[in-house]
């Protein structure tokens, strides 16, 4: 992954997280119990990875600006029949957490 592609991958990346997320649905999809979470942490892991894996942007900045998508997105999701749960944001900002932790490791063994 070359270092100018770490934006436009987090920017595709958060938009199609924006419309998964913000999508209207009828009921949930049927799924095993707590996968909604892992899907949250998968998802957010993969939102915070570009950016961490170049660091241009500085990890602190990352985590507050990918946390706080999270955040945004669960608050404004009641407004497309869709509920907010703090659990899910949780999942979302571990997730943050993990993909900063994997764009670290990253960048550490490529140094080798």
């Amino acid at each position: 992954m070359r270092k100018y592609l770490d934006i436009p991958l987090t920017l595709i990346v958060g938009l199609t997280l924006t419309v998964a997320m913000l999508w209207p649905l009828d009921a949930p999809p049927p799924a095993p119990e707590g996968s909604d979470k892992l899907v949250h942490l998968i998802a957010f892991a993969a939102l915070a990875f570009p950016l961490a894996r170049t660091g241009r942007l500085g990890l602190l900045s990352v985590f507050i600006g990918a946390s706080a998508f999270g955040g945004a997105i669960e608050l404004i999701q009641p407004m497309f029949n869709r509920s907010a749960d703090v659990n899910d944001w949780i999942a979302d900002t571990v997730g943050v957490i993990i993909g900063i932790g994997c764009g670290l490791l990253y960048r550490r063994l490529r140094k080798r």
